[in-house]
């Protein structure tokens, strides 16, 4: 990951693979478009969840991206999912700080694929990161765990908030819903 080389003297050069773990995702027991009675978990894809299976392989907090196909697109999860066998899965203690670190890695230049884009586990685990000191990592990790969890609730919070006024619209504009009376 370049940087200007200006850094605490604390700080070191080292590699992705000294801060977090990289496995590939694999190929899950069935695959439905839509979320059935049987398809509930996530399946998730190199650029977003792609369907639905009935089993999970990560219930864990992860970071995943596309080993082929889409590449540079990082994902979020810390709920049960299965990662499919065209994604990377990247775990570690220091999750917000690799999430960015993921964020300024230039993927094109890991690109092995003629074809199809693919990127190996060794080449991410080989990528050049600047580690902070233990002290500013674990500082680093609270402060933006912490705003990362309001980033989500408040997702979460539209996500039902457009929801309740995709049900409710169409009943005020048929006038099955009348609010003339309320006293607001």
């Amino acid at each position: 990951m370049p940087h200007d080389g200006v850094h605490p003297s604390s700080w070191k050069q080292g590699i992705l693979a000294d801060i977090a773990s990289i496995t590939s995702g694999k190929r899950p027991p069935m695959k439905s478009a839509d979320r059935t009675d049987v398809a509930t978990i996530p399946l998730v894809g190199a650029a977003s969840v792609m369907g639905f299976t009935s089993d999970f392989n990560h219930k864990d907090k992860i970071l995943v991206t596309g080993r082929v196909g889409t590449h540079g697109v990082v994902q979020r999860f810390n709920s049960p999912c299965w990662t499919s066998d065209n994604t990377l899965v990247i775990t570690s203690d220091f999750y917000e700080y690799v999430y960015q670190v993921l964020q300024r890695i230039d993927y094109h230049s890991l690109n092995r694929g003629s074809t199809q884009p693919l990127i190996t586990q060794g080449d991410m685990n080989k990528v050049v990161v600047l580690i902070p000191d233990a002290e500013s990592l674990h500082n680093f990790e609270s402060t933006a765990g912490q705003l990362m969890e309001l980033y989500e609730v408040n997702l979460s919070e539209n996500r039902r908030l457009a929801e309740l006024r995709d049900t409710l619209l169409p009943r005020l504009m048929s006038g099955e819903l009348d609010v003339s009376d309320l006293d607001l």
